[in-house]
């Protein structure tokens, strides 16, 4: 009856019975609430059938955890057309508890279904199940394609074996009363099994229950399976029975016990799981020497997703933000008294930032765990900096604070550990490097990328640091014994001290960025007046102790200029 009613309304859900069922065997909600009540009874109600459906009813309008349902319809299904007499005793007990008025799908009903839908009598009752198993079958082994002679192919019509692989799919997608399918048939894949089960979840379209894939050294065979209904998943379900495997202390066995404990994402290698894979039309089977990933589900609601991370100090007062984002929130397997662990990660706009949250239940303990992970070269300084900038102060005597996007800050904190040393963290060098290309991106339009890290090029990044430091204000000392400049008569033998002007710019891989004029600024004496170079005459002077001062023009120094 369930799949009678789940073809007319694919979002029927069958309520399965724990402590009663509240009166309700399906429910659909769509443009209406419908509630069915399904009964075997076949024939004239005798006084303790009736009490059981007065039983459905009572449940229905006292039952806490339906209580706020409202019901639009209220359906009796039974394989009996009822006499007027029990019309009437259903209509006023079902109305006077504030129901609308029942409806009574009998024996007319029952064989109206089964006219419109004999696919679903033939699959519980003729032999479809195992039929549509082998129509499947056939699909993913190629329809037959793997006996292909080579002596064949010249005459090998495609569009004939189209035309097959069509026809099976469409029967096999009106003969399954739970399930409909997608082929897809390619040449063989060059990618490695990891990178096609990713790609796969990278296809995924709504409503996709399971992909398999299927192949050698000649062809692939991808089938997608869709649910037609809710009730599939209950009445035909998709489970997996495993076995995992894994050496004690092991990393493998640290990840399994996190799964079972936090609902961690699980990834296992070859050869750590074994089992049994219940699928639609028979495309599952034990298998063994497998590997595993168990994701977790990634889709939240944008109310749940977006967080503020806070910093405060320990006066409480404000030292920073930053917005984040929930990847996902899972709980470890389930026991009698729930599951014993949570796990939450948040992670900013650009991957930089991750924020692990576990409750152990257990222990009533919770923890956090942070992690920063190197910007690549498809990211933009300005972008960064404020996510590394909020990492950098990420330590005692600051707290930590997990808040909603907007409104006020709950009261719970999370004091941070001291660190040792300032700047020792890689994370604080590449800060200054953000920093540095920040300050230079606001003298040119184009876009400036954070180097690569990983393998920088040394004297690069030495002067992005170098630019940076100069912009921000600083002075720098240079280390030269003598210095030259353009030869000038008019220079005084008593002078102490001499500023020259120096173009100023840098090359990077995006653009060259001209910066001006940077003064240099010694004191010193004659070594050599009008010395003759090939390019001209130049004064060369001693600097005293060896030091020359670089600035940034200050701006009425550039305006005069």
């Amino acid at each position: 009856m369930a799949m009678f009613i789940s073809a007319e309304y694919p979002e029927a859900e069958r309520i399965t019975p724990s402590s009663g069922d509240g009166g309700i065997d399906v429910l659909v909600r769509s443009d209406k609430t419908r509630v069915y009540q399904v009964k075997k009874f076949s024939a004239p109600l005798t006084a303790n059938q009736k009490k059981q459906v007065e039983k459905s009813v009572d449940s229905l309008v006292t039952d806490p955890r339906v209580r706020d349902l409202q019901v639009d319809e209220w359906h009796i299904v039974m394989p009996w057309d009822p006499t007027l007499e029990a019309k009437e005793w259903l209509g006023d007990y079902v109305t006077g508890k504030g129901l609308p008025e029942p409806i009574w799908d009998g024996l007319t009903q029952c064989d109206l279904w089964v006219s419109e839908y004999p696919h679903v009598v033939d699959y519980y009752l003729g032999g479809n199940a195992e039929r549509i198993q082998q129509m499947a079958l056939s699909i993913v082994h190629g329809l037959r394609l793997k006996d292909i002679r080579q002596e064949d192919v010249e005459t090998w019509d495609i569009s004939r074996f189209a035309e097959e692989l069509k026809g099976t799919v469409m029967v096999l997608n009106r003969e399954d009363p739970f399930y409909t399918y997608g082929v897809h048939v390619e040449p063989p894949s060059q990618a490695s099994v990891e990178e096609e089960l990713r790609a796969a979840l990278g296809r995924e379209k709504p409503g996709i229950v399971c992909t398999t894939i299927w192949g050698n050294n000649t062809i692939r065979v991808q089938v997608d399976v869709y649910a037609k209904n809710r009730v599939a998943f209950d009445l035909a379900p998709v489970t997996f029975n495993v076995n995992l495997t894994a050496k004690a202390g092991s990393p493998e066995a640290t990840a399994i016990e996190d799964f079972v404990k936090f609902g961690s994402p699980l990834e296992l290698p070859d050869g750590s799981v074994s089992g049994v894979a219940n699928l639609p039309g028979g495309l599952g089977g034990d298998f063994k020497d497998a590997a595993a990933a168990v994701l977790p589900n990634t889709k939240i609601s944008e109310g749940a997703s977006e967080l503020r991370l806070v910093l405060v100090d320990e006066n409480d007062q404000h030292v920073d933000s930053l917005t984040i984002k929930r990847q996902y929130t899972t709980t470890g397997l389930p026991t009698e008294k729930g599951p014993r662990g949570l796990e939450t990660l948040l992670t900013d706009a650009h991957g930089i930032l991750n924020v692990l949250l576990r409750f152990d239940v257990d222990a009533q303990v919770q923890n956090l765990n942070l992690s920063v992970h190197i910007p690549d070269n498809s990211k933009l300084a300005v972008d960064v900096l404020p996510v590394l900038r909020f990492y950098s102060k990420m330590c005692a005597p600051n707290s930590l604070v997990l808040a909603p996007r907007f409104g006020p800050l709950p009261e719970t904190r999370h004091p941070l550990d001291p660190v040792e040393g300032k700047g020792t963290r890689p994370a604080d060098f590449w800060r200054d490097v953000a920093h540095a290309l920040s300050l230079i991106q606001e003298r040119t339009p184009q876009m400036l990328h954070m180097p690569n890290l990983s393998d920088m090029d040394e004297n690069l990044v030495h002067q992005i640091l170098k630019t940076g430091a100069l912009l921000n204000g600083q002075t720098l000392t240079l280390k030269m014994d003598l210095v030259s400049t353009d030869h000038d008569p008019d220079a005084s033998d008593d002078a102490e001290t001499t500023v020259m002007l120096v173009p100023w710019a840098i090359e990077l891989p995006e653009t060259k960025v001209d910066l001006g004029y940077l003064a240099h600024a010694f004191a010193g004496t004659f070594y050599k007046r009008a010395h003759e170079e090939p390019d001209g005459l130049y004064d060369v002077w001693r600097v005293h102790d060896s030091k020359v001062l670089v600035r940034m023009l200050t701006t009425e120094e550039q305006k005069a200029l």
